[in-house]
């Protein structure tokens, strides 16, 4: 039993090294996409097309788009373009989304929307109770001030609260408070569910480029004693260290308008901090394992000499995309997973050490006193062999 728990412990060791590669590819596509961003913008639209019938998707679109490379909102400056144009900010306020709403509906606002979106959203403006957005934009802020002398305990975005709620009563901000929470829900649902689109397609991506064949890898834990307790003793130090890892910090709290989820976390503080942060110890270990997983032939790195498909054995197949199923599971599931069995090897191990200390007991207390445990000794046994050896009388 100690053995089983041994080699799943080795094995949940080596998909948690793999699962990071995964993560690193699922940040990179998340970010070169820019799925944050596209996600929070298709929440906007619908948004809008709630405040007003009259904003269709086209213009809808505009307007969200405007909002998001906003330099208040966008998280990167304005002349950063990404892979499929400039990016847009991933988190926005309910209460930055209606102020904005109100600047881009200004006749201030020149150039940050073309016409036909503009008049639009002037339109839906002037039809929410907003006739005039650069009055309420400035009682809102007189108000915000007022709430500032007067409570300075208050948090910013209390005290923007309460200003547009006091100084811009109208249908639009009862339209905006009413349904911008939901709509933020169903964006993360969204999000969600496309990052885990993302994470099985890198999954895909190491299990077949590496050929990781979870079926060859059980037998080779089953049959490598020092394999496979090397692997648990990593595992032990891996576990000990888990405060330490990316995957188990603590996700910050989801912010108003911030489709976030735990796989995304850690890609959204790339996008903050584009410098590349130093390697953890949980790191360190993984590219460890995979240089000695490499070594035993666990994992086998494409060959650029000969053809794509050469040197993949057909019967692996089910085996990799089995390994590619265990990695789309994530890095933090594997942790908890690995932590359970320590925690059933270590009572297992209890226990098979206390019955060998029984077993070896047993058998001196026998060598010793023969006769106290019912067992016949030798020499009596050795003179019933001689009476009864070819004697036939003494059979029946």
């Amino acid at each position: 039993m100690l053995k089983t728990v041994d080699v799943l412990i080795g094995l949940t060791v080596i998909i948690l090294a793999l699962s990071m590669a995964v993560t690193v590819i699922t940040q990179t596509l998340t970010t070169i996409i820019n799925t944050r961003g596209r996600h929070l913008r298709r929440g906007l639209v619908d948004l809008l097309q709630q405040l007003d019938p009259a904003l269709s998707a086209e213009l809808s679109k505009s307007v969200a788009t405007t909002i998001l490379r906003h330099p208040l909102v966008s998280g990167s400056t304005a002349s950063f373009t990404g892979f499929l144009g400039p990016r847009l900010g991933s988190v926005v306020h309910r209460e930055e989304f209606t102020k904005l709403l109100m600047v881009l509906g200004s006749d201030r606002a020149s150039g940050a929307l073309d016409a036909k979106a503009k008049d639009a959203l002037a339109k839906a403006l002037l039809a929410n109770g907003v006739e005039n957005p650069e009055e309420v934009l400035k009682n809102v802020r007189q108000m915000a001030m007022q709430l500032e002398r007067s409570a300075p305990a208050l948090s910013h975005m209390a005290r923007q609260n309460l200003a547009i709620l006091h100084a811009a009563e109208s249908d639009l901000v009862a339209k905006i408070n009413n349904w911008f929470d939901q709509t933020m829900d169903r964006t993360s649902q969204r999000f969600t569910a496309s990052t885990r689109m993302i994470t099985f397609v890198g999954a895909f991506i190491v299990a077949f480029a590496l050929q990781v064949d979870t079926p060859a890898v059980v037998n080779r834990l089953s049959a490598d004693d020092t394999l496979r307790q090397a692997l648990v003793a990593d595992a032990k130090q891996l576990y000990e260290n888990r405060d330490q890892t990316p995957e188990q910090t603590a996700l910050p709290a989801k912010t108003e308008g911030e489709p976030a989820t735990p796989e995304t976390a850690s890609a959204a503080q790339t996008e903050k901090d584009p410098k590349t942060p130093p390697l953890t110890d949980a790191q360190k270990m993984a590219q460890k394992h995979r240089a000695m997983l490499s070594a035993a032939g666990l994992i086998r790195l494409p060959n650029l000499e000969q053809e794509f498909w050469d040197g993949y054995n057909p019967n692996s197949m089910l085996g990799m995309l089995l390994t590619a199923l265990l990695l789309s599971l994530g890095a933090p599931f594997w942790y908890s997973v690995l932590g359970k069995l320590l925690q059933l090897r270590s009572v297992l191990a209890v226990k098979d050490d206390k019955q060998r200390a029984e077993r070896q007991m047993n058998e001196s207390t026998s060598g010793s006193t023969p006769g106290t445990t019912g067992q016949v000794p030798p020499t009596a046994a050795a003179a019933i062999l001689a009476g009864e050896r070819g004697d036939l009388s003494a059979i029946g």
